[in-house]
């Protein structure tokens, strides 16, 4: 097991807010499990994750988010952000695996979106 400090998840949160999906495909294994919990859908695998990815970047183009806390269990993690613009705050929880995501369910408000 490998724990996973702030500045891993403070990267991954960066990369959601630059717009290169090829750039954050990286971050997931190919058999992500990945759920938007708010907006009912989500991905499993990388094909399915990379159209995710490429929809929640046409849909939030300015969208930015900072971490706020988070905690790792071994290769378990939860993390609380706040995703701008809106000061909309929110939670994920997930699991990593060799480094890269492999499961994460978001939770957020979504009557909070601009």
């Amino acid at each position: 097991m490998t724990s996973f400090d702030r500045s891993f998840f403070e990267r991954y949160l960066a990369a959601w807010s630059t717009g290169d999906v090829d750039a954050m495909m990286t971050w997931f294994t190919d058999d992500i499990d990945f759920r938007d919990m708010t907006m009912k859908h989500g991905a499993r695998g990388s094909e399915k994750m990379r159209r995710f990815v490429e929809a929640s970047f046409a849909s939030f183009p300015d969208g930015r988010f900072r971490l706020d806390s988070h905690v790792c269990d071994g290769d378990t993690f939860a993390m609380e952000w706040t995703m701008q613009p809106g000061d909309i705050p929110g939670v994920s929880f997930g699991r990593v695996v060799d480094g890269r995501i492999a499961e994460q369910r978001d939770y957020w408000d979504g009557r909070l979106i601009p």
